[in-house]
Order: structure tokens, then sequence, then C-alpha cells
């Protein structure tokens, strides 16, 4: 198990190393600043007194709420510092300010016109330090007539055209389980404030990030957009088939295992597996040729046969078979299977770490990997105002009692 300080004491420059993000966001932009942070950027999360609500959200170490224990927060603020500051003072204000005019970006989620309130807009922050990269996710952007509507992750994901297409043709449309469009809209907006900071790196000039969790989510759709501009057709759910009809996920001995049938090749294979096991009915037949049919008119009943004889088999022998034939077939996973996969502790991603109180936690890491930076997780999420002393006493040169009236 590797501690802390055996990740600390391997702590070397990364790709954002050089960067500084101050990071005011709330669930909607707290991955964002983890994927940051994560690279080597000097993420500060500037916190009210007290700490921020998402400490407060569950799952909790041990099913027990309490200071510390938040799973949520745990995960989203690993490798970020954090400072306790009530922008919403003028101290607080002056004190984020001075903040600015050393980092280089800054990321908020509240909503269009509150950070202008408080004086701390961009325009205002922008005119003290040009070359500020300022972020603002909301649930639809800056401007049109929704810029001023509330939406938590269920509205963005409803409201960016996803909902209506998940789930099945007779139910009503389904929400995927975590938070699919929080995460959408965070990493956007990652890619956008790299982009900016490349962008400054050539130009040395700053600039204003606007991202719409609504659109962030509808850039993900698919097929479903481009259907509708050919068609006409508005898109159905279509339960355990992907949209495209050649990828369907099958019960069977202990599970559930996905099936990729786009090529001729896949669909030949399938079935001839099938009428070894005396289960292809009618699908050698001529007419069953081309792997079209899979979304013609027979794909009920061709659904009806490979369903019974999916049954027959375990997802360890579907996903063997077809990888060893060259299809991306596979078993669909568990939870506690993912905790327990060998690839993803091979690769680094599930990471065993002891905490400073003793605690042995497993945390996921980035999914991706570069080759120079194989350790992501140097810091444990901070306490609330953890590093006040750090950030405003070193950085800022304030005295332990401006500190202490700043941060009460």
């Amino acid at each position: 198990m590797t501690t802390l300080d055996e990740h600390a004491n391997t702590e070397q420059s990364r790709p954002l190393s050089d960067c500084r993000i101050l990071d005011l966001s709330g669930p909607m932009g707290v991955y964002c600043g983890k994927l940051m942070a994560d690279m080597g950027a000097d993420v500060i999360k500037v916190e009210p007194p007290g700490g921020d609500p998402m400490r407060d959200i569950g799952p909790f170490v041990g099913g027990r709420p309490g200071p510390g224990r938040s799973l949520y927060w745990l995960h989203f603020n690993t490798n970020k510092r954090s400072v306790t500051l009530d922008i919403g003072t003028p101290d607080g204000a002056a004190a984020l300010r001075r903040l600015v005019m050393a980092s280089d970006a800054l990321l908020e989620t509240g909503p269009p016109g509150y950070m202008e309130s408080l004086g701390l807009g961009y325009e205002s922050l922008a005119a003290e330090s040009p070359g500020l990269v300022y972020a603002s996710v909301t649930p639809f952007g800056q401007t049109g007539p929704y810029r001023d509507f509330k939406a938590s992750d269920l509205v963005g994901f409803a409201m960016g055209g996803y909902m209506y297409v998940t789930g099945w043709p007779d139910t009503p449309p389904n929400k995927l389980w975590g938070s699919q469009a929080y995460h959408t809209a965070s990493n956007r907006a990652y890619i956008a404030i790299l982009l900016a900071l490349y962008h400054r790196m050539m130009t040395g000039e700053g600039q204003y990030i606007d991202v719409s969790m609504q659109e962030a989510v509808a850039a993900t759709t698919e097929h479903v957009n481009t259907t509708y501009n050919y068609t006409g057709e508005s898109a159905e759910r279509c339960g355990f088939r992907h949209g495209g009809q050649f990828v369907a996920t099958w019960k069977c001995k202990d599970g559930y295992a996905s099936i990729t049938t786009n090529t001729r090749a896949a669909w030949d294979d399938l079935r001839a597996w099938m009428d070894r096991d005396g289960m292809a009915g009618d699908l050698m037949d001529a007419q069953y040729d081309d792997h079209f049919v899979l979304r013609g008119e027979h794909s009920a009943h061709i659904e009806e046969l490979v369903q019974a004889w999916a049954m027959l088999h375990t997802r360890q022998e579907i996903t063997e078979f077809g990888q060893s034939n060259h299809h991306p077939w596979g078993p669909a996973a568990t939870a506690d299977e993912i905790l327990t996969n060998e690839q993803l502790w091979g690769r680094g991603y599930l990471t065993a770490v002891e905490a400073p109180d003793g605690l042995s936690m497993v945390y996921p890491g980035d999914p991706y990997r570069l080759a120079e930076f194989p350790l992501p997780m140097r810091r444990a999420a901070p306490a609330p105002g953890e590093h006040n002393a750090e950030v405003l006493g070193d950085m800022l040169g304030l005295s332990d009692a401006e500190i202490e009236r700043l941060t009460a």
C-alpha cells in the first residue's frame, strides 16, 4: 500500500506544475478542478468559512456522516489546497483579488451575474490581470433565454437531450447513474481551460470561458441529433440495444454480456455458435445473411432467439469467444467487480492509499496515462482552511491576526 508521504517524495514536475488555479466551483465543476490538480496544477479550493457544502454530500466513510467523512469530497478534491474566505465581504473579495494576481485561472459555478455583483467578474479582474483565464460553468450559459434557469444534474441530463433516449420504448425516460451531466460539463471546462492556457502561452492574452452544461450534454448524444436533422424523426429509447442496433446487452447465466454484431463476420460467428448449440432457429437461412437484418423487420424475431441462446452461457464464455475471434464482446461489470478488476489495478487507475489518519482508501485516478507522470495521487482532499497559512500568509503576506479575521 502506498502512503501519501511516499507519493510526495516521488513528486516531480508535471504537465500543469507551473499553473495555479483558484477553484470556486460547486458540484458542476469540481471534477474539472480535480483533473487539473491531478496533472500538477496548484489548485486552491476557495471555501466559505466552515467549509464547502459539498463536504456534507454522501456517501460517507463507514456510512456515518461527520467531518472529513464525505467520500464525495475525498474523491473530487485530491491534490488540492484549501483556503476559507467569505468573498461576499469587502475584505474577503479583496483577498481573492490578490490571489487572482498570483494565479493563472479561476473556475466558478455561480449563477450568471453573481461574481459580477461581488466585483469579482471577469472584466473587473482582467483589468488588473490581463492574462487571467476565467471559466464559468453554469446550467445554460451566460446568455440566452434560459441563462437564469436553475438546474441540477438531473435537469442538465434531461434538457441536454440525453435522458429522452435512455431507457425502454415503453417506459418514461431514464437517468444514468451518477452525476453524468456535471461530469460532462467539468470535462468540457477542463478542455477549454487547457486550450485557453495554451493560447495565452502563445499570445500572452487571457480570456473568458462560458461553459453550458446543457450544451456539454447535447454534444454527447451521438446519432440522436444527426438522425433528426436528416430524417425529421426523433430517436426512440432502445433499451438494451445501442441506438445503431448492432450492439446489445443480453442476460446470460450469471449476469449480462454485450455482443457487438456491426460486421458480417461478427454476425456469422454469433449465429454459427448458436447453431452449434441447436439454438439458431432459422437464422442460418439465406435471408439472414446480411447483418443489416438486425435492425430491420426481423429484429424482434432475432432478439428472441439470441436471448434464449444467451442463457446457456456465462459472461466469461461469451467474452472469451468474441475476443478470440476479434469481436468487441464483453461482460457488463458490476460495481464490486470494478473495484477488483485486475486491468484497472494493473494500470494504476485504482490505487490503495493510507491517509495520514491511518485510514486505508481506494482512490480512482485519471482516465488516461502520461508515461512520465505515473502517480496522480499526491495529496488527500484537504480539511477546511487547511492551507490558510500557506496561501494567505506565505503568498499574500497576511499576518496571523488578519488571516483569523478573514477566515473566522
